[in-house]
C-alpha cells in the first residue's frame, strides 16, 4: 500500500467511528449521518482511484518485464514464454492483490452510496412526520 491509501484509510476509520456513535432514529443524528457518509464516499472514491492506479501500474510493470524477457531470450517460443512466466510470477501476485484492493473499495463505495440513500429517505420521512405533527398542533 502507498502512503496516500494509508492516510485515507485512517480518515475513513475515524469517520466510521463517528458513524457508530450516532442513532439513526434521531433526526439530528440523521443529518450528521448523511454528512459523514458523503465524506466517506469522497474518501472511498479517492481510495478506489488510487487502488486502480496501483493495479494498472502493477499490470504495466508485469507486461514490461514479460516483453523484455521474451525479446532477450533465445530458443523456441515455448521456452521464451515459460522463462518469462516464471520471472513474472511475483508480479502477477502483486497485480492480483492490487485488483482485490480495487474491488474492495469499489464495492465499499456502492455500499456506502446505498446506505446514504437510505439515510436521506429516513431523514425526509422524519422531517415530513415532524412537519405533520407541528401543522396539526
Amino acid at each position: 500500500m502507498n502512503d496516500k491509501i494509508t492516510k485515507r484509510l485512517t480518515q475513513l476509520t475515524d469517520i466510521f467511528k463517528k458513524i457508530k456513535q450516532l442513532d439513526e432514529n434521531e433526526l439530528s443524528h440523521l443529518y450528521e449521518l448523511v454528512s459523514l457518509h458523503n465524506e466517506a464516499l469522497f474518501i472511498v472514491g479517492d481510495l478506489t482511484s488510487e487502488a486502480l492506479l496501483v493495479r494498472d501500474t502493477a499490470y504495466a510493470e508485469r507486461k514490461r518485464i514479460y516483453a523484455e524477457i521474451i525479446l532477450g531470450q533465445t530458443g523456441t517460443v515455448a521456452v521464451k514464454e515459460a522463462t518469462a512466466e516464471l520471472a513474472i510470477k511475483e508480479h502477477r501476485q502483486r497485480e492480483a492483490e492490487a485488483n482485490a484492493i480495487y474491488q474492495k473499495y469499489r464495492l465499499m463505495y456502492d455500499s456506502l452510496d446505498h446506505r446514504l440513500i437510505d439515510y436521506r429517505q429516513k431523514r425526509n420521512q422524519l422531517e415530513d412526520e415532524l412537519k405533520y405533527i407541528n401543522d396539526k398542533g
